[in-house]
């Protein structure tokens, strides 16, 4: 019984200590996303247009890479056609 309460309280102490959030660490090449956007546009990619509410391709890299998930926007100047995207750029 007295492991039982010893028990029971360290699941209430537990569950009463607030989870941090997490910190999404930003990938450093966020500036290049104006530039991949840009060169996405260039080979006629449908990356490179505006989402379906108005979001630009720019924008939409920024705050991506800002909420930790890369898009890689340094890979993406480098490729020379569309279908090179996801091969070459995903990781």
């Amino acid at each position: 019984m007295k492991n039982f309460q010893v028990f029971s309280i360290i699941f209430l102490l537990i569950g009463c200590t607030p989870i941090p959030e997490p910190t999404p660490r930003e990938p450093t090449d966020t500036p290049n996303c104006a530039k991949a956007c840009e060169h996405l546009n260039k080979l006629g990619c449908e990356e490179g247009k505006p989402l379906g509410d108005g979001t630009t391709c720019t924008k939409f890299c920024e705050n991506t890479q800002k909420s930790g998930h890369a898009l890689n926007p340094t890979c993406v100047m480098t490729i020379t056609k569309c279908e090179e995207l996801d091969a070459k750029c995903s990781k």
